[in-house]
């Protein structure tokens, strides 16, 4: 995500690095700053109001149970200006489009009936993608209610909002690429890179100003049909950093910002367009962190096809940096007495979280472990002012068939100085996940790291940020350019933390049956490693370019570095070789705010297997297509020189005896594809 600079200045505590734990305890305990919570008159109205809606909950059709609280709010605020006559200041947090309608996500089996019907009640359709039972459209709140009813409609939300994370010479130097481009031939070259984030030009003219510029090779990036998308061009920012670490590297661009289901689809398009890597910068509010979900189910997909995934950390904050926006934890209930719903602890004796900084989305986000799309355990999340009056609440249905999920967004941004109130108004207690964006939250806990950029899948690589160069404000930390990044170094007081805790497979099924504790599921050591962030790009706005969005490419650049020198590595031998290409940071070992540490390209081809087949790189052309090659080998031997276009299969070009160390073969194929060649002794 782009991070911005109005985040960093309204954090309110000086930032200091102390030292990274991991894992047990320390994923979940809190760390209070000692905010004076609410008084006891404050709680007891909060406790009031929050029992009124928790009564008019109970009363909720089954329409309306499929329904975003919001949706609900929003239309009873139209048609009576008043969301609540117990909870006076309570609005809906959501913004409506220009003409007052909303823009809607719909769950649903999407059929030209339900298509119908969503314009029959004055929508108009945005996007349909049957296959993810996904459906985006404008609609009157008005009539949301009766198309909840309809039975192939599982579930309505506000439409979620795709974040990006915010080249290049700057990284080049630090991470050591130019040194390793000088000693190995690892420039990219053969290997197909995907970028997905918001665009690939600004609509200002920076795509041609970075072709212009050499920032970018035209004749080498191309375009998924359809989906170069619109926004600032950080995309082309992404795309400039690997140009630039492997300047031979094919490039290929698809939005990540036109829904979750679309970037699923983009990520498999991606795939099959050859990319052996890919990397992206964007986040969903409600990507869970217990479950893959759509995007993280597409990562997995083509990680089973061999393909890399490399994704930026986010750009939340991390405890050690006092920086966390993160509280998770188990479910331990405070006051028990009310009619409807127990009340989170967030410490003993503490059932509110203080919001000391809104930052810069303004958003909470609550998750608990229940399976996606089968949740029976119903969560409720509020959001209160220093009088315990309900500002903002999420109160959504939790049935047996919608996700475990509750947001509140803050339009107005007052959000700082009020506090987050969770409770569980029916089922069994969970560990829960609550988010505060890019704030920071008094009573907090590492393990921010969360949806596909904590993905499962063995391929999956999460990257956390470290300058390069300049500090992104006051008193954050620099990099070392024109130097090499160092032991010294730690990453961005922004980036977020791990590790992550996962209590389903993708397919819902549990990973410890009976156990949604914090002694149940599995860890994931995220982030794997860290990469540069503040270098140069050319779009206006990324010069330099801070955020983890700026990280991720950088990784992907090194792998595809490696890759190019050595095609052959297997999926399990390019993490082999990047986890221990790294100079360790912060934490001994493995830590949960820079993992293995910093990425180094050089290191990474030192540490990679030099390949058994050989690329003629200093072929003899007799004509287009045709060439002569040199082989070493023992004198007298017998060889067959076999060749590929694929690395996977091989064929026989001829046989040769070696009459010296160095001998001579000829393959007069014309073709202009990459041509590779191993020599097997007879």
């Amino acid at each position: 995500m782009k991070t911005q600079r109005s985040f960093i200045n309204q954090w309110l505590v000086a930032a200091c690095v102390v030292g990274s734990l991991i894992l047990g305890s320390v994923e979940m305990s809190a760390f209070g700053q000692g905010q004076q919570p609410l008084t006891a008159s404050a709680r007891l109205n909060a406790m009031q109001q929050i029992q009124a809606l928790m009564t008019d909950k109970a009363l909720w059709t089954k329409a309306q149970q499929k329904l975003d609280s919001q949706l609900i709010f929003h239309a009873r605020l139209k048609a009576t200006g008043l969301v609540h006559a117990a909870a006076p200041k309570l609005r809906p947090s959501l913004m409506a489009e220009a003409d007052g309608r909303i823009k809607v996500d719909i769950n649903a089996e999407v059929t030209p009936e339900l298509l119908a019907a969503v314009q029959a009640a004055g929508g108009t359709i945005l996007s349909s993608m049957p296959d993810y039972h996904f459906l985006q459209a404008l609609l009157p709140v008005e009539n949301l209610e009766a198309l909840a009813g309809r039975n192939d409609v599982t579930f309505i939300e506000p439409a979620h909002k795709a974040r990006q994370n915010y080249v290049d010479s700057e990284g080049d130097y630090t991470h050591q690429a130019i040194q390793a481009r000088a000693s190995y031939p690892a420039t990219g070259s053969g290997i197909k890179v995907g970028i997905l984030s918001d665009s690939i030009d600004n609509g200002s003219g920076a795509l041609a100003a970075a072709i212009a510029g050499g920032n970018i090779d035209a004749t080498n990036t191309f375009v998924i049909p359809g989906q170069a998308g619109t926004g600032e061009g950080e995309g082309l920012a992404m795309c400039e950093i690997v140009h630039d670490l492997a300047p031979k590297a094919s490039i290929y661009f698809a939005t990540g910002a036109a829904g979750a289901a679309q970037m699923a689809s983009n990520i498999i398009s991606l795939a099959q367009a050859g990319c052996r890597i890919i990397a992206d910068d964007e986040f969903y509010d409600d990507e869970s962190p217990f479950q893959d979900g759509v995007i993280a189910q597409a990562v997995n997909t083509v990680s089973a096809m061999g393909v890399l995934y490399f994704s930026c950390a986010r750009n939340s904050g991390n405890l050690d940096s006092i920086m966390s926006s993160t509280w998770q934890g188990d479910f331990v209930a405070g006051y028990t007495n009310a009619t409807y719903g127990k009340y989170l602890q967030f410490s003993p004796g503490v059932i509110e979280d203080d919001i000391l900084s809104g930052g810069f989305s303004y958003e909470a986000d609550l998750f608990w472990s229940d399976p996606l799309g089968a949740s029976t355990n119903d969560y409720d999340l509020y959001m209160l002012d220093s009088f315990g009056d309900i500002i903002y609440s999420s109160i959504n249905a939790q049935t047996g068939t919608q996700n475990p999920y509750e947001h509140i967004s803050d339009p107005a941004q007052y959000s700082a100085g009020y506090y987050l109130v969770v409770t569980l108004y029916r089922g069994t207690n969970r560990f829960v996940h609550l988010d505060f964006g890019r704030g920071i939250l008094d009573w907090a806990t590492g393990g921010c790291i969360r949806g596909h950029n904590a993905c499962d899948a063995p391929n999956s690589f999460t990257v956390a940020a470290t300058p390069a160069y300049t500090a992104y404000a006051s008193g954050n930390p620099t990099g070392p350019y024109p130097g090499a990044f160092n032991s010294g170094d730690v990453v961005e007081y922004f980036s977020a933390d791990g590790p992550r805790r996962m209590f389903f497979n993708p397919n819902g099924t549990p990973i410890t049956p009976g156990n949604f504790s914090s002694t149940g599921g599995r860890v994931l050591l995220k982030p794997e490693f860290t990469a540069a962030d503040g270098v140069t790009t050319t779009p206006s706005g990324f010069a330099p370019f801070f955020g983890t969005s700026c990280a991720a490419p950088h990784a992907a650049a090194i792998a595809a570095m490696v890759l190019s020198y050595n095609p052959a590595l297997t999926p399990a031998q390019m993490r082999t070789v990047l986890t221990n290409s790294c100079v360790d940071i912060m934490g001994a070992g493995w830590d949960r705010d820079s993992g293995s540490g910093i990425l180094m390209a050089l290191k990474a081809l030192q540490n990679t297997p030099a390949p058994n087949y050989f690329v003629p790189g200093s072929a003899n052309y007799s004509h287009p297509g045709q060439f002569q090659a040199a082989l070493g080998g023992v004198v007298g031997s017998n060889y067959h020189i076999l060749v590929s276009t694929n690395l996977q299969t091989w064929s026989t070009l001829t046989t040769i005896t070696m009459t010296n160390v160095t001998s001579i073969f000829n393959d007069a194929t014309a073709s202009s594809a990459r041509r590779f060649y191993r020599a097997q002794l007879q």
